[in-house]
């Protein structure tokens, strides 16, 4: 028997937490949403964790109302992706770094150790506020508070450096602007 030529790490489903964020852009102000934890005067991005039988994009979502309010949908855009496309060519897709038009598909994942063998991933998405609902501001958990931020300035509001990093390349492919890092 042989291994794998690449590094590997497995981990049970005992060890691992798969959650799913959206960067919630308000497209007509050219804002994007930010959640403050008041508890810890932290600001993140929305996420959390996905429920049984529940799909990544649409735990980021639901996850995205949970904490903000603000009712959303995916929002289609031109990334770079090595997901093959969604119909194949006859000799098949190369594993290879192209620009796709996609909705609903993960534009970056996070993988942090929280413990001794244990990671949690993070697939973020790329969504907007639904503006038919008629919301003015959204109302999320008692915990949160929601804050509508300049695109310009929202990195500058963010706790985190991860996040930050997160926020800059969903504004990139927002602004039609992405193009390197991928490979």
């Amino acid at each position: 028997m042989s291994t794998s030529r690449f590094p590997t790490t497995q981990y049970p489903s005992t060890h691992f937490t798969d959650s799913a964020g959206a960067i919630l852009f308000h497209l007509s102000t050219h804002r994007v949403c930010l959640v403050h934890l008041k508890s810890r005067n932290e600001y993140i991005l929305p996420k959390g964790r996905r429920n049984i039988n529940e799909s990544r994009a649409s735990a980021a979502l639901r996850e995205a109302r949970e904490e903000t309010g603000f009712p959303a949908r995916m929002l289609k855009v031109r990334m770079q992706t090595r997901a093959p496309p969604a119909v194949e060519p006859e000799e098949g897709s190369r594993d290879e770094v192209r620009m796709e038009e996609v909705e609903g598909e993960p534009f970056m994942v996070t993988l942090r150790e929280v413990g001794e063998g244990r990671v949690k991933l993070i697939w973020w998405f790329v969504a907007e506020v639904d503006e038919s609902a008629g919301v003015e501001m959204g109302v999320g958990e008692e915990k949160f508070g929601v804050e509508m931020v300049e695109w310009t300035e929202a990195g500058e509001r963010l706790t985190f450096r991860e996040d930050r990093e997160v926020l800059q390349r969903a504004i990139a492919i927002v602004k039609g602007e992405e193009g390197g890092g991928g490979e």
